[in-house]
């Protein structure tokens, strides 16, 4: 009784290290089984231990074994590092030391071992096959306190015991264990192991007490935990108290920008990797991030980089839509000034229809308004004119062509009294040459061919010929062979 209260005390001690592991430590095994010892094979030499005729008639021999039915070997292992595990091992029963024909005793051995796995160090540590070297320090309760010795074993052989040879049989030992085992793992956590291990009793000075000892278990892997409880393990999860992604190893993203949020400057705002989760900034509001903002602090289109389009000539027309962005222009010519031929014509139409004194060059005071309107067109838009006066082809030609001259001096000194640069005009008179409508028509229609035309002069050596120009020689186009008389009856007409 007193030996089965020891083998249960075992047991128990063992079964308290796993429930104490299952709250504090990952990953643990647990493995319950049965053992077998076989003390014939242990007389022999060591160096004759592998021998095919050893093997098969004293190791393998099942009828050397004394067997111990299931749930006689209690395993409880922890893994402390890559290859590396810490396990307790209880064996209990009643075991019989076939070498010296003992008959069945209470038999304890439970203790410390160290497992050196190859899974891990050499392949995957979850693979299915799972082998490992063992050795291990236990206590070991089998009593031979009833032999005497020297005595002789089953094969007839004298075997001594202690340092003199003659000590009687121990019931307590210390026992080194040294084996190997593997583990085969039908799912995750559920597997089948297999141990074999050579004990010896050190301190004991002979090998009464030496075995080989077979054991088979089935096993339990558990302690892995998952304290936040996203679906990945505390020793795989990067962030175990706070629950994550697999992406992550376990970390969360909680504003889902790509970003776990241990790495992430803006958690709870989405933002680029590239920004460390955090999103760019539009600091001017303009809808084109600093980063690529080339003006970030005043808005802009995106289409010119988060800058304000540009107006260099100040005329109100963008530079993008002006085709003359550095010379200020109207919107009708897309942001270029007026065309000097267009501000010719205009001047023209001011001045059509201007009234002279009968047969003088001497401008009516109802032609004024037009005048005023003709100076206000030049002034606003600049440049060189050539003012020209016509007339129409009645009369002699020399006359007509006096007459133009003078009426289109009169129009240039209106215009410079109004404001106008004096040097950015000049007059001539072409007479009846540029006339279109026949001497023999009404004098209404001749009334066509009686105008004042304006030419915009752009070319600077242009005009400056033009200044430089007498006009006072140009030639008559119509012949001049008239009497006097009809000169004077011209004039009247004009």
């Amino acid at each position: 009784m007193k030996n089965l209260k020891l083998g249960i005390s075992a047991l128990a001690l063992t079964v308290a290290s796993t429930v104490f592991a299952q709250t504090t430590n990952n990953p643990w095994l647990i493995g319950v089984g049965a053992h077998a010892e076989n003390h014939k094979a242990a007389q022999t030499k060591f160096s004759n231990t592998f021998s095919a005729n050893n093997l098969t008639k004293t190791m393998f021999n099942m009828n050397n074994f004394s067997i111990t039915p299931p749930l006689s070997k209690l395993t409880v292992a922890r893994n402390i590092g890559k290859g590396l595990v810490i396990d307790w091992q209880t064996s209990v029963g009643n075991v019989d030391n076939q070498r010296f024909n003992m008959g069945k005793e209470f038999f304890l051995m439970t203790g410390l071992g160290f497992q050196a796995k190859a899974a891990g160090l050499l392949w995957n540590e979850e693979s299915w096959f799972d082998p490992y070297l063992r050795v291990g320090a236990n206590y070991l309760r089998h009593d031979y306190t009833a032999l005497t010795f020297p005595r002789n074993d089953y094969k007839g052989e004298s075997v001594s015991n202690g340092d003199g040879g003659n000590e009687n049989g121990k019931a307590n030992h210390f026992a080194l264990a040294t084996g190997a085992g593997a583990n085969f793992w039908v799912t995750k956590n559920f597997g089948l192991g297999v141990q074999g291990d050579y004990v010896s009793t050190p301190g004991d000075k002979s090998t009464v007490a030496n075995f080989w000892q077979a054991s088979a278990s089935i096993l339990f892997r558990f302690g892995n935990r998952d304290r936040d409880k996203d679906g990945i393990l505390d020793k795989d999860d990067l962030c175990p108290d706070t629950p994550g992604l697999p992406e992550f190893q376990g970390c969360p993203d909680t504003d889902g920008d790509g970003v776990p949020d241990k790495d992430d400057q803006c958690p709870d705002v989405a933002g680029p990797v590239e920004n460390n989760g955090c999103p760019w900034p539009d600091t001017d509001g303009d809808g084109v991030i600093d980063k690529d903002d080339a003006c970030p602090t005043v808005a802009g289109p995106a289409e010119n980089n988060g800058c304000p389009w540009p107006d260099t000539d100040g005329d109100g027309i963008l530079d993008k839509d002006d085709a003359c962005p550095t010379v200020p222009g109207l919107p009708e010519y897309n942001g270029c000034p007026k065309p000097k031929k267009q501000t010719a014509i205009e001047t023209t139409e001011a001045l059509k229809g201007i009234f002279f004194d009968f047969n003088k060059a001497t401008i009516r005071p109802e032609s004024s308004a037009k005048l005023d309107n003709a100076a206000k067109i030049i002034k606003t838009d600049g440049g060189n004119y050539l003012v020209e006066g016509q007339t129409d082809a009645k009369g002699a030609a020399e006359y007509n062509l006096k007459l133009s001259r003078q009426r289109a001096a009169s129009v240039v000194s209106a215009l410079e009294a109004r404001g106008v640069d004096a040097s950015s005009l000049k007059s001539i008179g072409v007479g009846e040459t540029k006339a279109t409508v026949s001497e023999k028509a009404s004098d209404a229609e001749r009334q066509a061919d009686r105008k004042v035309i304006v030419t915009a002069v752009e070319d600077a050596n242009e005009w400056n010929a033009i200044k430089k120009k007498d006009y006072e020689d140009a030639p008559v186009k119509k012949a001049t062979k008239k009497s006097t008389a009809k000169k004077k009856v011209v004039k009247k007409r004009k």
